[in-house]
C-alpha cells in the first residue's frame, strides 16, 4: 500500500470538502439542529407547558418502559423525568444521524462530485492502485464523519446537563448507553454509510443523484427512531453493543465486496 498516495487523496478530498459551501453546510446544520436545538426545544418547551398546566406533570408513563429503562429514571419526577427521557433515551437515534449523514456527504461527493468538477481524469492518473484509491476514498469521508461524532457527543453532553440542571439538579449524562453508541456504533455506522455512498457515486454521473441515492441509507435509523417514539422498542446497553457487533461485520463484507469490484477502468469509461 502506497501510504504517502493513500494519505494525499484522502487530504485533497477533506480540503476540497471544507471549501465547498454545498457540502460543507449541511455537515454544520444537521448535527447543529439534531445535538443542540431540538434538545432545548423539547426540553424548555415541555417544562413552560407543564408548568402552565398545559399537559400533565408526569408528562412519561415509566410503566409503559422495559425495566432498565424504568430502573435508570427512577427518582425523576415531572419536568425532570420528560427532560432524562428525552435527553437519554428519545434523542439517542437521531444522534447517529449525525455521523452517517457527515459520512454520507462527503462520500457522495467522492466521484460524483469529482466527475463534475472535471477533475477525475487527474484522480485516476494518480500512481496509485484500485485498493489505495478506494481505500484513499473510504478514510476522506470516515475520518470526519468519526470527528464530527465524537466532537459532536461531546457538545451534546454539555447541552443535554445544562438545559435539564434546573429540573434535575446534578449531573446525570452520559450513561452507558451513550458512550457505547459514540465509541462503539457511531464509528461503525459511519462507516456503513460511507462504504454504500462511495460504491454508489462511482457509478453515478451527477452528485445529485448520488444525494437522492445516498439518502436511503438513513432509512434504517429513522426507523429506529420511530420505534422509539412508540414505544415498540428502546436502546439498551446489550441491543446497542450487538448492533455494533453486527454492523462492524456489515462493514467488513462490503468492503471485502467493493475491494473486488472497485475497477478505474470503470470509471474512466463514464469520464
Amino acid at each position: 500500500m502506497n501510504t504517502r498516495a493513500v494519505a494525499a487523496v484522502a487530504r485533497k478530498d477533506i480540503t476540497a470538502v471544507l471549501r465547498n459551501r454545498g457540502v460543507r453546510t449541511p455537515l454544520i446544520v444537521a448535527p447543529l439542529v439534531i445535538l443542540v436545538v431540538l434538545p432545548i426545544l423539547l426540553v424548555s418547551g415541555a417544562s413552560f407547558l407543564t408548568a402552565n398546566a398545559v399537559i400533565p406533570a408526569d408528562t412519561v408513563p415509566l410503566r409503559e418502559f422495559a425495566p432498565e429503562t424504568q430502573a435508570q429514571m427512577t427518582g425523576f419526577t415531572g419536568p425532570g423525568l420528560w427532560a432524562v427521557f428525552v435527553l437519554e433515551f428519545f434523542l439517542a437515534p437521531l444522534y447517529l444521524l449525525v455521523p452517517l449523514i457527515v459520512a454520507t456527504v462527503i462520500a457522495a461527493d467522492s466521484f460524483a462530485g469529482e466527475r463534475e468538477r472535471r477533475t477525475l481524469e487527474a484522480l485516476l492518473h494518480t500512481p496509485t492502485t484500485d485498493e489505495d484509491l478506494l481505500l484513499a476514498k473510504l478514510l476522506a469521508s470516515w475520518l470526519p464523519a468519526v470527528a464530527v461524532g465524537l466532537a459532536g457527543f461531546v457538545v451534546y453532553a454539555v447541552v443535554a446537563n445544562t438545559v435539564a440542571w434546573p429540573l434535575v439538579g446534578r449531573i446525570f449524562f452520559p450513561n452507558a448507553v451513550w458512550v457505547v453508541l459514540a465509541l462503539w456504533v457511531s464509528p461503525a455506522i459511519a462507516a456503513l454509510g460511507l462504504g454504500l455512498m462511495v460504491l454508489v457515486s462511482s457509478r453515478v454521473n451527477s452528485l445529485q443523484a448520488a444525494h437522492q441515492i445516498g439518502s436511503l441509507v438513513v432509512l434504517p435509523v429513522l426507523l429506529l427512531v420511530v420505534g422509539q417514539i412508540v414505544g415498540v422498542s428502546f436502546l439498551s446497553l446489550e441491543l446497542v453493543v450487538l448492533a455494533g457487533a453486527l454492523l462492524w461485520i456489515g462493514n467488513a463484507a462490503l468492503l471485502t465486496v467493493g475491494a473486488r469490484t472497485f475497477r478505474r477502468d470503470r470509471l474512466a469509461q463514464r469520464l
